[in-house]
């Protein structure tokens, strides 16, 4: 059926550091160990991960478009219907790279599509894909902050391209060494 589905897991090793503690009671109250004391000696530091995916989707053929579908209540009268709303759907084709960065919202409810508008269905719809994005986080560190700089990627959660054989990775070439330079985000 096409579907893609992508899991990731954990690998066991804990993002550690040393402490002068052996128990929580230790602890001044106002003392914040950026993390949590597992062990005698042994914080598990507070930090964070970002898992990128590149897709190179070529549906029918390389002419491709992006569609955020932006689903909107429409209200209803009382003589229209015992019902006080329902929902309709708004389809916006990306124009630019800017349209199709996406940060997802809670109450902004969408779909997002990749098709072929060349292409159709047996019952006339484009070809493509919807991509669902499955649980997310999005950064909370200032965008000047040297990591977040390396992994400005993380300040959308959809970004869409064009394909360029020059950029495949969105922390950029050397992350580690990046000043932010080669990311996704320039």
């Amino acid at each position: 059926d096409g579907l893609i589905r992508i899991k990731v897991g954990l690998s066991g090793i804990l993002m550690v550091k040393g402490t002068t503690y052996v128990n929580m009671n230790q602890v001044p109250n106002q003392e914040d160990l950026y993390g949590t004391l597992l062990s005698e000696n042994v914080i598990g530091v507070i930090h964070d991960h970002y898992v990128t995916f590149y897709l190179d989707m070529d549906i029918d053929g390389s002419d491709n478009s992006f569609v955020k579908v932006n689903l909107k209540r429409q209200q209803t009268s009382p003589s229209e219907s015992p019902r006080r709303s329902y929902l309709k759907t708004i389809r916006n084709v990306a124009k630019t790279e800017k349209d199709a960065q996406i940060k997802l919202k809670l109450y902004d409810p969408s779909e997002f599509h990749v098709i072929n508008l060349n292409k159709k269905t047996r019952v006339g719809n484009p070809t493509g894909y919807k991509v669902v994005p499955g649980g997310t986080a999005a950064s909370i560190l200032d965008l000047e902050d040297p990591p977040q700089k390396r992994g400005a990627f993380s300040n959308n959660q959809i970004w869409i391209t064009p394909y360029n054989r020059s950029e495949v990775w969105a922390g950029g070439l050397f992350a580690y060494q990046s000043q932010g330079e080669d990311t996704l985000a320039t």
